[in-house]
């Protein structure tokens, strides 16, 4: 935005890692391994499981036959991926009460501008604790990450949640896996073939072979992410 002209850009990534289930437990409590599932070709897979779901070892996209008879005490109930789009809709509505600027990030997520609005809540780590207690009172699990690009704010959120200094996002994302790329799972596994296993091997390896090799598309998500190409935020707007 115009009015921030000259600052250092700060966004939040927001990612609810079980917003489906989240959701659904809020109103239906259950005790124990809970599960949603949706049909996916000719058969039921399990779409979002609650952290004691998890802990039996299920997985999403397993079979739903293969899951109860792995664990037979699994609560299962449809998803609904249309009433989780509207719930998300909701809280990005409500984010707007943190900042002007918020937008969705995928099926679970948001993304929030913060440029100029941290210090009306008392500063970053203030506000993303305000955002975690409210969240969690509200019965979502959410993990956020802090930094000066969407990108690297995407990958801190899901590898690695916390606050990345101004200035710091190539320190803090050289450890991570290249897969905080938002890259597809083939080109992970060729990287990784490679020996390119984290973040910080790409930034020092020859771009000429990656692109060649994975096209200009992984070039462009890393110089995203470090803040060398824009990456637009576009909220949405207000009914």
């Amino acid at each position: 935005p115009g009015m921030f002209a000259g600052t250092q850009r700060r966004i939040v990534s927001m990612w609810f890692a079980r917003f489906g289930s989240d959701r659904v437990l809020r109103t239906y409590p259950v005790e124990g391994p809970f599960a949603l599932s949706l049909r996916q070709g000719n058969a039921d897979r399990l779409h979002c499981l609650n952290e004691a779901a998890e802990a039996q070892g299920l997985q999403r996209g397993m079979a739903l036959s293969e899951a109860r008879a792995f664990c037979p005490d699994l609560h299962v109930r449809p998803a609904d991926p249309a009433a989780d789009a509207r719930q998300l809709a909701a809280l990005r509505r409500w984010a707007v009460g943190f900042c002007p600027w918020v937008g969705t990030e995928g099926p679970d997520g948001l993304v929030l501008d913060i440029t100029g609005s941290a210090h009306l809540q008392g500063g970053e780590a203030v506000l993303l604790e305000t955002l975690q207690q409210r969240l969690t009172r509200a019965g979502f699990g959410m993990r956020a990450g802090l930094a000066d690009t969407r990108g690297a704010a995407w990958a801190l959120a899901h590898f690695a949640p916390g606050i990345a200094a101004p200035g710091a996002s190539r320190q803090a994302l050289s450890g991570l896996p290249v897969a905080a790329l938002r890259i597809t799972p083939d080109v992970e596994t060729g990287l990784q073939r490679l020996g390119l296993r984290r973040i910080g091997d790409l930034m020092a390896a020859a771009r000429a072979p990656l692109a060649r090799r994975f096209g200009q598309g992984l070039l462009d998500a890393l110089d995203r992410a470090l803040g060398d190409q824009p990456e637009a935020i576009s909220p949405e707007a207000e009914p």
